[in-house]
């Protein structure tokens, strides 16, 4: 009797891998191109707001210790920058 149940479960199980992977297959095909799309939108987005938000904060901090240097405000760009490089290195690292 369990033997049966097993078994059935196994043959369940099994039927269900099938139908996931032939879906799978299906979809892999289509889409492609929007699938690099949305991933070269992606890498922006993950470059372009750590470096808008380095900006402002650099900025920021230039009008409150004084002057009319930017300073900060470049220093905070590289920051972003660097931080949005190394987001997308590890996206790709990861993979």
């Amino acid at each position: 009797m369990k033997e049966n149940t097993d078994k059935r479960e196994e043959e369940e199980f099994v039927s269900q891998i099938r139908e996931r992977s032939t879906l799978l297959k299906r979809l892999r095909g289509k889409g492609v191109l929007w699938n690099y799309i949305a991933t070269f939108g992606v890498i922006g987005w993950m470059i372009a707001l750590p470096t808008v938000l380095g900006a402002y904060l650099g900025r920021y901090i230039d009008t409150r210790v004084g002057g009319e240097g930017i300073s900060w405000t470049i220093t905070f760009i590289l920051l972003g920058l660097a931080v949005g490089v190394y987001s997308v290195w590890r996206l790709f690292l990861y993979r």
